[in-house]
């Protein structure tokens, strides 16, 4: 279990708890028994075929989910090889745990089904199951009603076999007390940090040595491929005079989005915090809860709100303003403060409210009741959104005519002469650098850098606006030899044997110290060194005090003990080498553990399950009889 807790395998099964719409569009979309006749078969699993058509469809929306992920990139081909392998691997896996879930008599009931539909927040307006959302959110991902009830009883078969397996795990007391301990076990370890630029006066580089170095890091200072375009940009904004929005698009666009316009109820309140220290304990506990009553019975005889805030309030964000918070929403502030504050009435203000700030007294000047907002009301949006959406049709459009009509002119430069149009020239720039005019954008660079000289790209979105880029120059990549750069070569040549020198020095301590010739007091004193500590760690830290990163010397500094407290041998990568010795050492108690074992159980069962679902998976896959056809 710890070896699997440190790789936290992400295999697609651990997608299941999270109960999200998006895992059965994106991972059981697709998946039918129902079989064509003459498809093509990927693979027999226990004498069942895997359709192309099932394996194409896992892996389009693999590939589309990728896509929409924030850290978007395009995928290289050793990634799309593994994105194909992962859609095999998926239907294999769903494959033997549908036959495991049948061979055990598992079954989900369409009133399950539907059930589970209706409790989807995603299909849900203010609480309650909504149809036409329901059949909206279905046809923006390509589904029909019965595609998706399918796809939610295949979710739920492997959901159930999921959950019988998942309750078979155990985690003993020992086991549960070694996973705190790793989690919580510290040390504390003394060091000496062995510079490069202690040694760089002292070090010597020759012709020989800059020839090896350059050598070794001469695709380094590689010049990268440059290009040079003229380019048309077309922006929706020159379009939108004369667009005319008729009504009933509005009107459509606000039954199709009706949900866009609906607005929670808010509160409008002013507050006054008492707060309480952390570290007071009891004592300052008691003395903001009388404080905080004392100003509630002043409250009670008629004083006003606003003035009393000015004068007590310890919110240094609102005092000044009466306490005002204006309008706000569920989810805005603390919890405690959300319950009182929406259960009172206007004018009303509540008795001390206990938060992790301290006391608060509420009061609520105005209530806005949840509600759709009316077409009228939201019109001028409606009628903007679509005015731009209509531009930016318009946009693609024009750009679209300018590639078509250059390519039959052979380039840009008459186009826009004939049309009024403003030509750009850019300099020379390479992939990834900014494009003049545009700045640094992946999808422009991406459609530039595939054109041969004087060819033109279709439109590319960047910036709100469509662009067309004609190829004008292109310088390609090359290695400039090693007299172009000398000057940097022989700097970090010889920072580099510094770096070597500082390491030799540093392995030649550690034996020394090892030996029990010295210790790290008498070799820093010897040598004018400093001994430095990087205060308590633990293994999940990461981070070193003063050192930095360093993932041997994380695993390695648990291992010392008070009889070998050397590390043996110098830890660090780069221009810094360390020496180091633990100092302490923060054991993780039996006391401690139990105080907290069912806490920590909470944390880790999940775990627990997790690995054992993944080696009962691992079996099942195992003991399959599996024949794959496919290449990929």
């Amino acid at each position: 279990m710890l070896g699997w807790m440190r790789k936290q395998t992400r295999s697609w099964f651990v997608y299941i708890a999270f109960g999200i719409i998006i895992v059965v569009f994106v991972f059981f979309y697709g998946w039918r028994g129902d079989r064509e006749q003459g498809e093509s078969t990927v693979a027999v699993v226990n004498g069942e075929k895997l359709t192309r058509r099932q394996y194409e469809q896992v892996y389009e929306n693999l590939l589309a989910f990728r896509r929409n992920l924030p850290e978007n990139k395009s995928l290289n081909d050793e990634e799309i090889k593994q994105l194909r392998k992962q859609a095999l691997d998926d239907i294999i896996e769903r494959t033997v745990m549908l036959q495991e879930a049948a061979r055990l008599g598992i079954t989900v009931g369409l009133d399950e089904i539907r059930r589970q539909i209706a409790d989807t927040p995603a299909f849900q307006r203010d609480g309650r199951f909504d149809k036409e959302i329901y059949l909206r959110q279905l046809a923006a991902n390509r589904m029909s009603p019965g595609d998706y009830e399918k796809a939610m009883q295949t979710r739920g078969l492997i959901a159930k076999l999921v959950e019988s397996v998942e309750n078979t795990a155990k985690l003993s007391e020992q086991e549960l007390y070694e996973l705190y301990r790793l989690e919580h076990e510290k040390v504390n370890l003394a060091f000496i940090k062995m510079d490069a630029a202690r040694y760089e006066d002292a070090v010597a580089v020759n012709q020989e040595d800059l020839a090896s170095y350059y050598e070794k890091t001469k695709e380094d200072y590689r010049v990268p491929e440059q290009v040079r375009v003229r380019h048309l940009a077309f922006d929706p904004k020159d379009y939108e005079t004369g667009i005319q929005v008729v009504p009933e698009a509005v009107e459509q666009f606000y039954r199709l989005n009706i949900d866009r316009f609906a607005l929670d109820k808010k509160v409008k309140a002013r507050h006054i915090l008492i707060a309480v220290e952390a570290s007071g304990g009891p004592e300052a506990e008691a003395a903001a809860r009388t404080r905080a009553e004392g100003i509630k019975k002043e409250l009670d005889q008629g004083k006003d709100f606003a003035k009393l805030a000015a004068q007590y309030s310890q919110d240094p964000l609102t005092a000044s303003k009466g306490g005002d918070l204006a309008y706000f929403e569920r989810g805005q502030m603390l919890p405690e403060f959300d319950e009182a504050a929406f259960s009172l009435k206007p004018g009303e203000v509540s008795a001390p409210v206990r938060t992790a700030k301290g006391f608060h007294l509420i009061k609520v000047e105005a209530v806005q009741e949840a509600m759709t907002q009316p077409l009228d009301a939201v019109r001028p949006v409606i009628e903007g959104e679509l005015r731009r959406e209509q531009a930016s049709e318009a946009a693609k459009q024009a750009a679209r005519l300018a590639v078509t009509k250059s390519y039959r002119g052979g380039n840009l430069v008459d186009y826009a002469r004939d049309n009024g149009l403003k030509l750009k020239e850019s300099g020379l720039f390479s992939p990834g650098e900014p494009i003049e005019g545009i700045g640094i954008n992946k999808e422009c660079s991406d459609a530039i850098f595939t054109l041969k000289e004087g060819e033109i790209t279709p439109p590319v979105s960047a910036g709100g606006g469509y662009h067309v880029f004609q190829l004008m120059e292109r310088k390609p990549s090359y290695l400039p030899g090693l007299a172009e750069v000398r000057d940097k070569i022989e700097r970090l040549a010889r920072r580099a044997k510094a770096a070597e020198a500082a390491r030799g020095a540093a392995e030649g301590y550690v034996k020394e110290l090892s030996s029990g010739a010295a210790t790290m007091e008498t070799l820093a004193k010897k040598e004018q060194l400093t001994v430095e500590e990087t205060g308590f760690f633990s293994r999940r830290s990461g981070f070193i005090g003063k050192i930095g990163l360093d993932q041997d010397l994380s695993r390695d500094a648990f291992a010392l003990t008070k009889e070998k407290p050397y590390g043996t041998r110098a830890y660090g990568k780069g221009e810094s080498s360390f020496i180091v010795m633990l100092k302490e050492r923060l054991e993780a108690t039996r006391e401690a553990f139990l105080a907290e074992q069912a806490k920590q159980r909470d944390m880790f069962m999940p775990i627990k399950r997790n690995e054992r679902v993944k080696l009962w998976l691992d079996g099942l896959k195992e003991r399959a009889q599996t024949e794959i056809l496919l290449t990929l």
